[in-house]
Parts: C-alpha cells; sequence; structure tokens
C-alpha cells in the first residue's frame, strides 16, 4: 500500500516552504532598511539644510537617501511580491506576519551599523552655556587648567566652567573701574596671571589667580608704559615654575608666584628700550625689546634671556629688523617661538623659532612661493592673548595656510622648528569661502574647527585626516561664531569658545553623535 505524502490541503509543500521562508524575512528585510536608511539619512542633515559654506553635510549624507529611496520602493515591491506568492501557495495569516517580521528584526542592528558606517562621523551638541550679558560682552583670553576647567578672561570678570557640563565653578570680577588687558599664556602650580587696566590707562595691576577656586592670592602695581600698551594685549605677565614675570615701563620686574614676594627686577640698558612683550618658560624669560631713539635712522627689536630664577642676563639677540613691528606675538612659549611683522611691508613677516641660547633662530617666512601663512592678528580672536591660527606641537610649527589664488585659509600646514622646511600639508575646507577657523591639540592628534561645521583631527606626523572629511556638528538651530576657538574637552569630544559671547553661547560641549 502506498503512503499518500501530499501536503494537507492549504499547507505549503516542502520546496514552498523554503522558498517562503527566504522571500518572506527578505522582503521584510528590505522594508526595514528602508525605514532606517531614512530615519539616518535624514537625521545627518544638522538643523535640517547642509551642503553650504556655512553648514556642511556629513560625509555619507546624499548616498544614505539615496538607498533610502531605492530600498523603499524595491522593499515595498518585494514585500508585495512576496506576500502575494505565501498567499498563492498556501500560507497562513501567522506567516505573513511572522515570516517579513522576522527578517526586519534581524536587519536592524547590522543595518544601522551600516548606515553608521556610511553616514561618517557626526558631533551632537551636548551642552551650552547661556549667553553674555551685556550684549557687548566679548572673550579677551582663555585659560584651560590640568583638569580640563575652562577660564573665561571677560573685560570685566574671569569665568570658570566644568568642562564636562559647562556649569560655572567660579567667578572674579575685574576690581572697580578696571578691565582686564593681559593674560598669562600657561597656568602653574594651578596658578594663573591677570592683569588690569582703567580707562585708557596703563596695564600696571597683576593678580595672581587660584585656577581652582577663584581666589585672588596676591595684587602688584608696576610702572607700565602709558602710550603702547593701553589696549588689551598678550606678552604683559608670564609664568615659568614658581616664578611670575611681569612687563614694566623699562623692563620687567618678577614676583613669587605663590606669595607675591618681590624676585629681580630688570632694566633695560637704553631709556629708549622698552619691552613689547615677555614669555616665560623652561628656566628662561625671554623679554623682547623695541629701541627707538627718536635720533636714530632704524629701530632695533631684539630678545633678551634672563634666567627666570635669578634675573641674570643669559643672552641676547638683535633681530633683522629696521622698522617697528606692526605684529609681534607669541605663539607658543616652550619653545619660544614668535611672529613678527614689521612695519615696513619689504621688511620681515615671519615665524622665529629659538632653540638653545646663542643658536641662531629658525625662520619660517609668512609668504612662500605657493603659500602664506594665515595666523591672523592678536586683536582678532582673543585681544588679551595671541590667539593665533597657529600652535606648536612636538617641535612642529602648525598653521593656517592659504594658497596661491586662494581667498581665506583653506590648508593646514607642518613646519619643522629644526630647520623650517614644510613637512606636510592638507586640505580641510572644500567648498569656497570655507576656511580654517581655529587648531587645537588634543591626546596626540590636530583637531581642525573649520567654519562650514566641521571638526577633522589631523595626524600631527603626516596630516593625515581620522575621516575624509571630519565630524559635523549637528548645530540644531544654536550659531556658531566665526572665530571659535577649538579646545579638548573629555573623552574624544572637543569644546568651541566664542569670542562674541554676548551673541553666541560664550562654550558649546561636542560629544560623537550616536
Amino acid at each position: 500500500m502506498t503512503q499518500d505524502r501530499r501536503p494537507p490541503d492549504g499547507a505549503p509543500s516542502g520546496r514552498r516552504r523554503v522558498l517562503g521562508w527566504v522571500l518572506g524575512p527578505l522582503g521584510g528585510a528590505l522594508v526595514a532598511l528602508a525605514l532606517i536608511f531614512h530615519i539616518r539619512g535624514w537625521g545627518s542633515i544638522p538643523g535640517g539644510s547642509c551642503g553650504s559654506k556655512y553648514q556642511a553635510c556629513a560625509d555619507g549624507t546624499g548616498t544614505l537617501i539615496v538607498l533610502a529611496f531605492v530600498f523603499t520602493f524595491g522593499g515595498v515591491i518585494t514585500l508585495i511580491g512576496v506576500l502575494a506568492i505565501l498567499v498563492k501557495r498556501g500560507f497562513g495569516v501567522a506567516h505573513l506576519i511572522a515570516l517579513p517580521l522576522a527578517g526586519a528584526v534581524l536587519i536592524v542592528w547590522p543595518g544601522w551599523q551600516l548606515t553608521e558606517w556610511l553616514r561618517g562621523p557626526m558631533l551632537d551638541i551636548a551642552w551650552t552655556t547661556p549667553v553674555d550679558r551685556p550684549e557687548e560682552a566679548r572673550v579677551q583670553g582663555l585659560w584651560v587648567t590640568g583638569d580640563g576647567t575652562v577660564v573665561r578672561g571677560r573685560p570685566d570678570a574671569l569665568i570658570a566652567h566644568d568642562p564636562r557640563g559647562g556649569e560655572r565653578r567660579w567667578s572674579v570680577d575685574a576690581p572697580v573701574r578696571m578691565s582686564l588687558c593681559s593674560m598669562s599664556d600657561t597656568v602653574s602650580q594651578g596658578i594663573a596671571l591677570a592683569a588690569y587696566a582703567r580707562h585708557e590707562k596703563p596695564c600696571e595691576s597683576v593678580a595672581a589667580i587660584d585656577t581652582d577656586s577663584g581666589r585672588t592670592l596676591w595684587n602688584r602695581t608696576v610702572d607700565a608704559d602709558d602710550l603702547s600698551f593701553t589696549r588689551p594685549q598678550g606678552g604683559r605677565v608670564a609664568i615659568d615654575g614658581g616664578t611670575a614675570v611681569v612687563a614694566t615701563k623699562d623692563g620687567a620686574r618678577a614676583f613669587g608666584l605663590r606669595d607675591g614676594k618681590p624676585r629681580w627686577k630688570y632694566r633695560a640698558d637704553d631709556a629708549d628700550c622698552g619691552p613689547a612683550l615677555v614669555s616665560a618658560a623652561g628656566g628662561r624669560t625671554r623679554i623682547v625689546e623695541v629701541c627707538d631713539p627718536w635720533d636714530a635712522a632704524e629701530v632695533t627689536t631684539r630678545v633678551v634671556t634672563l634666567d627666570s630664577g635669578s634675573g641674570k642676563e643669559l643672552h641676547r639677540r638683535d633681530l633683522p629688523t629696521e622698522t617697528d613691528p606692526s605684529e609681534l606675538d607669541v605663539i607658543s612659549t616652550e619653545p619660544f617661538v614668535i611672529r613678527v611683522t614689521e612695519s615696513d611691508e619689504r621688511g620681515l613677516d615671519a615665524v622665529l623659532a629659538f632653540g638653545k641660547d646663542g643658536v641662531e633662530p629658525v625662520v619660517v617666512k609668512r609668504f612662500g612661493t605657493d603659500v602664506e601663512l594665515a595666523l591672523g592678528t592678536s586683536q582678532s580672536r582673543f585681544p588679551a592673548q595671541a590667539g593665533l591660527k597657529a600652535l606648536v606641537h612636538e617641535n612642529t610649527l602648525i598653521a593656517a595656510t592659504r594658497t596661491s589664488g586662494g581667498d581665506v585659509p583653506q590648508h593646514v600646514s607642518a613646519y619643522s622648528l629644526r630647520d623650517g622646511a614644510r613637512q606636510w600639508r592638507v586640505k580641510v575646507a572644500d567648498n569656497w569661502g570655507d576656511e580654517v577657523g581655529s587648531l587645537a591639540v588634543a591626546d596626540g592628534r590636530i583637531g581642525v574647527h573649520v567654519d562650514d561645521g566641521r571638526v577633522l583631527s589631523l595626524d600631527p606626523r603626516t596630516g593625515a585626516k581620522q575621516h575624509d572629511h571630519g565630524a559635523v556638528i549637528d548645530e540644531e538651530g544654536l550659531r556658531i561664531g566665526t572665530d571659535a576657538q577649538l579646545l579638548a574637552g573629555p573623552g574624544d569630544g572637543w569644546i568651541l569658545v566664542n569670542p562674541d559671547s554676548g551673541e553666541y553661547p560664550p562654550l558649546l560641549g561636542l560629544t560623537l553623535k550616536d
């Protein structure tokens, strides 16, 4: 007797069952992919629009949206066809629901990871600080302490913020009828220096600030220049270990950093000479003097090197200048690197890096045959410090550069401070009009903020990008000033500081977007 092996009525055969188990999940998976790609594609557009010079798109935004529509049409058509086939071949209602749903569930995690890879990195604005008042408020300078605390210097106050959420840790008001006019470039032993001036008066009142609490440790008044230094600028105060150095009318004075006790005095040899800036680090204090006798044909600029502990002069070197410097700023305290631009348009215009005492400084000219160091000016970002678009990392000058024919700096270049040779150059701004906003060092990488809303990470040795176009900031309706300064934040995050703190959020914390 032959056994009847045919399936009962309404049940699919073995071959049909296998085909159903394949096509059912496939249709569901395609529809699920369409949904995921729409969510991730449209969700990767910062503030609802991107692609302009003011807001870049994430790397894979276009690809995600195109694939989202491909999966939408392909998935819907496939699912309808699959359901029709399953019904025709005897699958019940439970199978019609369960099989596509199973495919959709199974594809969610790998599909999400695929969109993450295709989209490229994005940064969320995790937190912001309230806009300052009055509306004209502007940040004059910054300190970053050992634990990452960001201290903003406004004309009327110093304000410290927690780097993890922006909460205010402390604030200290400027002395009555005085405004902040200079800030030390560095913090030592948890102490920094701030200098204050009365209206149209010299920058002569100095305070040592405990950056952990905001407490003023001591105040001193020095005899400062009453002609050249009535505006905020860097290079008036400096710190080296336990020594505080302050520029005076005819030289410099040193005080104990913690107790404010006098240490030593330096006075220029000639009455026609005065300090243009002071800088201190590594046991050395450098004073850049400008000598301009009324009857002399040339102006002399020189660097005097002192022992920071004793004030003993160790070396002096005249710079190859003949006229007043129109720009003179400290780029790095250790090694000592400065930017010098003469008022004579055919005079010295370069970055000078000083090594050992008595050794000829390395010169990196601001204008080359095909590139220009686009450093900015000391008054354009943080006037109480030299907020230039340049930094020094591992004896290498890294700066924003503009190529021949370019209107704005769209490249970042690196120059060896051993011989001045260019080591690499990389283009970081892709669209016309986009430019390098600021640079920062974080965990061995060079951070670059581009004013189209991207942050790139570069290898300091080669200039190689960690990502093709960098992480895009999802502004969500918030505005970021064009002069915003990039700082390293906790973990892989960043912090942006807006100088125009009365118009834009003073601080913005950036974290990687999920």
